[in-house]
């Protein structure tokens, strides 16, 4: 009989479940996973639009990196200089307004700034597709504008370049057109490097120092208006690098507020006004004869007689009686010393050397403007003189100031530059004179400053080397007008190693009013205050008596 259930000992099989049940529940648990993933990437998705925001939502910040149309303009020490500032424009596309006096009327109860007549002309300017009218918007205006819903009528983002310094440093940087686009300064002059910086989301550094530009353009501008100067310029450079520390013109302008200004008062003065140098040329003039052997330190030379060439006389301002060496001739800027010098030399070298330190060229800082000199081959034995104590060519300051960075590099001139350089760049130098040579004249222009005419350039402690110049101007008569200087400076110091190069210069001063008197101060006030932060030591200036 069989038992009424299975024998537990039995060697017979249980009946199997089917086939298909253990993969359906595999199924289930898979599909689960998926879910349970779906909804974790779904819900981080949520956490990230939580805290960063709409993406399709319009930006309200500018981040770092994003590409600008413009980089900034810092200083050598990173102060803002110059900056791109996004704003808004409100706009109209005329073909869309279905009533242009409604949409005027609107937009005048917001806008109250618009004018009616120019607005009701440009809504109805369905030539154009679109038409500008008011920029600079903020964002509460832009906001505004959006809210009205007026059809035809919107804002559209655009920038617009801030100057945060104002009138400081104005001519160095420049500044751009309502587009954008640049028109003077380094604005114009490094366009391209600071387009590329603004793709690139960095700033461009130039070689200015706001500290010594403040200090220089505050003693230019109380020194113009003193001698009652129709303009002034000054530039500091380092000799040894080229780089411009300060570079100022008087008078100045705000580029925020360009309407406020003349174009004469927006002109810069260092490197695009032309001028005869007088006779901060003549340390070259004695360079060139000793660089070629024509004369020595111990020569002396009789100046007691007036030099007449080709029916014009040169004579000295202050007469030099009995016997006179170079270091007298150039401390005390004996045009006749100058003139026969020069005549040793001759017209071919001259030029060549004239064409060698940078003075027929223009310069070669990196701003907008940047005047080509008046150079005119010398034709005759008076051009050659002439040309010796300065007269026959007129160039700027700063081709002026570079020529006299061969007394900052033994004879090697060096090209300014407004760029920061970084410690190791190569910098090109051009040589020119020995360090012999070189050594004699700074000695030479030390003297100007001790005992010539540049006494009132001289600051304890510190060793100025440098000459004066005074320029006659030209008359309406097309002869020189002893009624009107053009006076000036251009010196090195400090003079026992020489490493910096400045240049002052003020224009159309009275009679009388020698670059001794009016610029040799501007330079020994401006030093005192400048010497410190190049690590220079100065002593403090006697008191008055």
């Amino acid at each position: 009989m069989r038992p009424l259930g299975p024998n537990v000992f039995s060697h017979e099989r249980l009946p199997q479940a089917p086939l298909e049940a253990a993969p359906a529940r595999n199924r289930v648990r898979f599909l689960a996973l998926g879910i349970f993933a779906v909804l974790l990437l779904l819900t981080g998705r949520a956490v990230q639009l939580a805290f960063s925001g709409d993406p399709l939502a319009t930006p309200r910040h500018i981040s770092a990196s994003t590409p600008l149309p413009r980089a900034d303009i810092v200083d050598r020490n990173g102060e803002l200089l110059a900056t791109t500032v996004r704003a808004w424009a409100l706009t109209a596309e005329p073909e869309r307004i279905r009533n242009v006096v409604e949409t005027a009327d609107t937009l005048m109860q917001h806008f109250p700034g618009l004018d009616r007549e120019t607005l009701l002309r440009r809504l109805g300017n369905t030539e154009q597709k679109t038409v500008f009218l008011q920029r600079g918007l903020t964002e509460e205006q832009r906001d505004r504008a959006i809210a009205l819903r007026l059809r035809g009528i919107g804002a559209q983002v655009e920038h617009h370049r801030e100057y945060p310094q104002r009138t400081l440093a104005a001519h160095v940087i420049g500044f751009t057109g309502i587009d954008m686009n640049p028109q003077a300064g380094v604005e114009l002059g490094l366009d391209e490097e600071i387009r590329a910086a603004g793709e690139e989301g960095r700033p461009v550094r130039l070689s200015l120092d706001v500290r010594m530009q403040y200090a220089l353009e505050e003693e230019l501008d109380a020194a113009a208006r003193a001698s009652r100067a129709t303009s002034a310029a000054a530039i500091l450079l380092d000799g040894h690098t080229g780089e411009t520390l300060a570079l100022a013109s008087w008078p100045t302008f705000d580029p925020n507020n360009l309407g406020r200004y003349s174009e004469d008062a927006r002109r810069d003065r260092v490197a695009g006004d032309l001028h005869e140098l007088g006779s901060t040329i003549k340390p070259f003039t004695i360079a060139m004869a000793l660089q070629e052997q024509l004369t020595q330190s111990g020569e002396l030379f009789d100046l007691s007689h007036q030099l007449e060439l080709d029916n014009t006389v040169i004579e000295d301002h202050e007469p030099i009686s009995g016997y006179a060496t170079l270091r007298d001739i150039l401390a005390r800027s004996s045009n006749i010393g100058a003139a026969r010098l020069a005549l040793r030399v001759g017209g071919a070298r001259q030029r060549a050397y004239l064409d060698r330190l940078g003075l027929t060229s223009p310069t070669t800082l990196q701003l907008g403007r940047r005047q080509a000199p008046l150079a005119p081959a010398a034709q005759s034995r008076r051009d050659v003189a002439a040309l010796g104590f300065g007269y026959g060519l007129a160039t700027t300051q700063a081709t002026l100031a570079s020529a006299y960075t061969v007394f900052t590099n033994n004879g090697a001139r060096v090209e300014p530059t407004m760029l920061a350089l970084a410690p190791d760049a190569e910098v090109q130098r051009t040589q020119i004179f020995t360090p012999e040579v070189t050594r004699q004249v700074v000695a030479y222009l030390r003297a100007v400053v001790t005992d010539g005419t540049g006494r009132a350039a001289d600051v304890r402690g510190l060793a100025v080397a440098g000459k004066t110049g005074t320029a006659e101007k030209l008359g309406s008569a097309q002869g020189y007008d002893e009624s009107r200087n053009f006076s000036s400076f251009a010196g090195v110091f400090p003079a026992n190693n020489p490493r910096y190069v400045i240049v002052v210069a003020l224009d159309d001063t009275g009679a009388g009013e020698a670059g001794g008197l009016v610029a040799a101060p501007v330079v020994a006030r401006t030093l005192r205050r400048i010497a410190p932060m190049l690590g220079l030591r100065v002593e403090p200036a006697s008191p008055a008596r």
